[in-house]
């Protein structure tokens, strides 16, 4: 079988790059490993750029049809006492929300707008085994359906599988990968009663939470834990958890103590951040968390993800009609790695700052940390960064779509 992309992963990246490729009439076709879109506990918060781009493409109809929570602000305080906020209705930008919602929602809604093309093609199940090889170039994949293995032989691979890429090992990509002092407890609770609109982050001494809205009347909560401290974390009781968390945000108390039980009801998240040099080798090129792994701070891994998708679209479509039925080489992909990475490396940049601020352990670390975010909250700058941040390519696109 001959189709001239393989993407490997139907995630936010895959999925959506299958589409941009459809919509151009590039036979594309996308293998999913998993036999549901259904994902762990994974990404679903989109930022405002995002939704822009959602949008533009005619899929944010879908997600409305669905629900979803408006995100449109973002809060930090010391306690009770506020050091930042950022209200997305300042942003000088016709897209003043972002969205919560469920991934599979979003997977589903992308993959039925790919589906309208008769060139966009969808398996899944397919564990993809193998690259095909010609003179070192890449020309196609193998994969395992069940019990059958098939090739497919492509001018260009995409790895789109996410921070546990098998493509990425299988082309050789060398990947730094650097793991943060800490790990993370995710758990979901109701909303209380009058709950604030926005992402609120909450710190007391060296302590802190995350607490995110969560489609459709949730909260969805982090709580940091020393590096590889689960087992001896999990040691102790739940209400020990209970009582750790709430001694920074005392009204997430009754909802806990109905709803997270036991251990089993919270889900570790390992934190770490893995970076690819070179994205791209001759036939192949890693996009979204394959080629760069973020920390989940501010939930920006499915934005420049999506983004990414979007802006390879020109250099795929270029690159296939300017190499016929060879494999593209990666030198055709240099400016387009240039240009994100320099993207990834702002947001790279300022998650790193964000998580030396809460990392703070000693007094003076954490005055100096609530006197940084009391200035920055003061900058006249502060809207101008983070509309770079929530908004990434799509920050001087201001037309209402």
């Amino acid at each position: 079988m001959k189709k001239q992309v393989v993407i490997v992963g139907g995630g936010p990246a895959g999925m959506l790059m299958g589409l941009l490729l459809a919509r151009e009439n590039i036979d594309v076709l996308v293998l999913e490993k998993n036999k549901s879109l259904e994902r762990d506990f994974r990404g679903e918060t989109i930022a405002p750029g995002s939704v822009y781009l959602l949008k533009k493409l005619g899929i944010f109809r879908e997600l409305e049809k669905h629900g979803f929570v408006k995100v449109n602000k973002i809060k930090m305080y010391d306690r009770d006492e506020k050091l930042f906020s950022v209200d997305f209705d300042r942003f000088d930008h016709p897209q003043k929300f972002g969205i919560d919602i469920p991934q599979p929602v979003v997977l589903e809604a992308i993959k039925q707008q790919a589906l309208k093309h008769p060139n966009f093609h969808y398996i899944d199940g397919a564990l993809c085994m193998d690259l095909l090889k010609e003179n070192d170039q890449v020309v196609g994949v193998r994969y395992k359906q069940e019990q059958d293995v098939k090739e497919i032989q492509s001018q260009l691979v995409i790895g789109a599988e996410g921070r546990f890429s098998r493509i990425r090992s299988l082309a050789g990509f060398r990947v730094k990968k650097e793991n943060f002092s800490r790990d993370l407890i995710w758990f979901k609770v109701p909303k209380p009663a009058n709950w604030e609109e926005g992402n609120l982050i909450k710190v007391h001494k060296h302590d802190h939470v995350i607490i995110l809205p969560t489609y459709p009347n949730y909260l969805r909560v982090g709580t940091y834990i020393p590096l590889g401290g689960s087992a001896y974390i999990k040691s102790k009781s739940i209400d020990w958890f209970i009582d750790k968390v709430c001694r920074i945000e005392p009204r997430l108390r009754e909802p806990m103590k109905e709803h997270i039980t036991s251990w089993e009801d919270t889900t570790l998240l390992k934190i770490f951040t893995a970076h690819v040099d070179e994205w791209a080798k001759d036939g192949i090129i890693l996009i979204g968390d394959s080629a760069h792994t973020l920390s989940p701070i501010l939930g920006q891994g499915v934005n420049l993800a999506m983004q990414d998708a979007y802006e390879l679209l020109p250099y795929v479509k270029d690159g296939l009609s300017t190499y016929k039925n060879r494999p593209i080489p990666a030198s055709h992909f240099d400016e387009f790695v240039s240009k994100r990475k320099q993207q990834v490396s702002f947001v790279s940049g300022f998650q790193a700052q964000q998580e030396q601020n809460l990392a703070a352990s000693s007094l003076i670390q954490c005055a100096i940390r609530k006197l940084k975010m009391r200035v920055l909250d003061r900058l006249p700058f502060k809207y101008a960064v983070m509309e770079k941040l929530q908004y990434g390519i799509f920050a001087n696109e201001k037309v209402e779509v």
